[in-house]
């Protein structure tokens, strides 16, 4: 896949930073906006299970500065789970059935669809980290004003999952994910397959691209980096 101009002017993550976005509300949805209100290409961002990160919030402003305007809503209502409670099988199953659910969180994507096509954007893209991969994915089969989505080290994908998305989709797992290929070609009976594309990360582990990423250390923000151009490239075609 080659990078046009633009993508390739991407700017680099940074380990320390200070967001140019600004928070306000979608009725009682709080939310993160970065880039032009005019924009007419629109992207919700789903953030990892940690919440509204340092480094998504970079994440964000960087796709602002592309010329997208973004959307990053707290959909776990400023309760992100801790590395501890990651790590306990039981409270992590609890928030999949419960706050990380899509019926939980479908009526704040709605929210924010709705919030893109009363400000006059056009086309609109998600992105999803780690669970808000399975949330985009399912969004994509669901709902109505998504022209496609990328998932970037997604979680909880299931068998059958990609098959029922209705827009293409870009797929990018690290190291750490199973082996996509499989449900990535039950796409290719869809007419938008050819706009479809998924680059494996097998040099860097779950969580690079989002929350437990180490931007101060090269070799990551190089990589997050590279992740970053692709989705730009991925959303100036598909947007």
């Amino acid at each position: 896949m080659s990078f046009p101009a633009a993508c390739c002017n991407t700017p680099p993550v940074k380990a320390t930073y200070a967001a140019k976005g600004t928070k306000d509300r979608i009725d009682d949805l709080e939310c993160y906006f970065s880039g032009s209100k005019a924009s007419k290409r629109g992207i919700l961002v789903n953030y990892d299970i940690f919440g509204m990160h340092a480094n998504v919030i970079q994440l964000c402003d960087i796709l602002g500065e592309m010329g997208f305007y973004v959307v990053l809503p707290d959909l776990v209502h400023g309760k992100p789970l801790t590395e501890a409670e990651v790590g306990n099988s039981e409270t992590f199953s609890s928030f999949c059935k419960n706050a990380g659910s899509w019926e939980t969180n479908e009526p704040s994507y709605q929210k924010v669809l709705d919030y893109f096509k009363q400000n006059n954007v056009e086309s609109v893209g998600a992105i999803g980290f780690c669970w808000g991969g399975k949330m985009v994915v399912t969004a994509l089969s669901k709902l109505k004003g998504l022209k496609g989505g990328a998932i970037v080290h997604p979680a909880l994908i299931e068998a059958g999952d990609m098959a029922k998305v209705n827009a293409p989709l870009m797929v990018l797992p690290s190291k750490d994910e199973p082996d996509f290929t499989a449900e990535f070609d039950s796409m290719k009976d869809k007419a938008f397959f050819s706009q479809c594309f998924m680059e494996r990360f097998d040099d860097m582990f779950h969580g690079f691209c989002g929350a437990r990423g180490d931007w101060g250390n090269a070799e990551q923000a190089k990589r997050a980096n590279d992740a970053i151009k692709l989705l730009v490239e991925f959303f100036n075609k598909i947007l």
